[in-house]
């Protein structure tokens, strides 16, 4: 290899990740593994987002963060730069592979995670300093241990007694992240709890299938609101056990898929069924408001004059 491009290829590669930091999720993984640590990972974009920029000035790259952290964690970065001479093709592919899987936003998106790769808790930018930041791992850790515990006591467990174990685990987990992450633990819970007296399947199955029915409103909103909201109330219909806060949040959402002025009679529906399933929650009160927002957008169309009059 030419110098010139040896030295191009050296300044490229050391421009790869942070110092302290690796940029490889498997040999992380592996790191971890050996000496009994966590990952702590880093979805960032290093030449762009102000707000990864700052959280590694301020927290990152401080002296005691480096003399800290790794004590417990083992440190990935996975950066979409702008600037891709940063990255290597191969780092790149590995990356967007790991934005899909981890279902990243926005960043910085911080994830802990055990040797395994699975993630117990999720940050972004927190103000504070390193000291700040650190006891929010930290207390964050404790989560993990209460979690592995439960998974201790369930690997001699049997039966419904091993389901209600391996529930303790999972709820020490963020919702959103054992719907993604724990998929086996929940399947094993189903096999052991097949009445569901547990509520696990009704809870995260419905999280699971919001998904495919993102896609099939999205699909019917050619035929307009009243076919969007259908679609929604069959799905409904198949997750009786589901909590009210589910239900609400679930119609809520179906509002994306609306048209105004087109859809505002069914948007208005829509808030109704939400204020019905319980008019004293967050999401019950804020239909309320979002009730006399749509009605006042309605008597305004009403009052417009028409299209050709004269």
């Amino acid at each position: 290899m030419p110098l010139a491009a040896f030295a191009s290829s050296v300044l490229i590669a050391g421009a790869m990740a942070s110092d302290g930091w690796l940029i490889d999720f498997e040999k992380a993984k592996a790191q971890a593994a050996s000496e009994k640590k966590d990952l702590l990972m880093d979805f960032t974009g290093s030449d762009w987002c102000g707000w990864c920029i700052r959280l590694r000035k301020e927290v990152f790259d401080t002296e005691e963060f480096k003399a800290q952290a790794p004590k417990r964690y083992v440190l990935l970065e996975l950066d979409y730069p702008q600037d891709q001479t940063r990255v290597s093709e191969a780092t790149r592919a590995q990356n967007d592979k790991l934005q899909a899987q981890f279902g990243i936003q926005g960043y910085p998106t911080i994830f802990l995670a055990d040797s395994q790769g699975r993630p117990y808790a999720q940050f972004g930018y927190e103000k504070g300093g390193p000291d700040a930041y650190l006891k929010i791992l930290d207390s964050a850790r404790e989560t993990r241990l209460r979690r592995d515990d439960a998974f201790v006591k369930a690997s001699t467990a049997t039966g419904l007694q091993k389901a209600k174990f391996l529930k303790d685990a999972l709820s020490e987990v963020p919702e959103a992240l054992v719907s993604i992450h724990y998929a086996e633990v929940l399947s094993e819970i189903r096999g052991l709890d097949a009445a569901d007296s547990l509520g696990m399947d009704a809870k995260f199955g419905f999280i699971s299938g919001m998904k495919s029915l993102e896609g099939q409103m999205r699909e019917q909103m050619e035929k307009g609101g009243e076919s969007v909201r259908s679609v929604a109330a069959e799905f409904l219909k198949g997750y009786p056990k589901a909590s009210v806060a589910q239900k609400q949040q679930l119609l809520f959402g179906v509002l994306n898929y609306l048209r105004p002025p087109r859809d505002n009679e069914v948007a208005l529906k829509l808030m109704e069924d939400v204020v019905a399933l319980g008019k004293d929650s967050e999401e019950g009160k804020r239909a309320q408001e979002v009730k006399t927002r749509i009605k006042a957008m309605i008597e305004k169309q009403k009052d417009a004059p028409k299209e050709g009059a004269k």
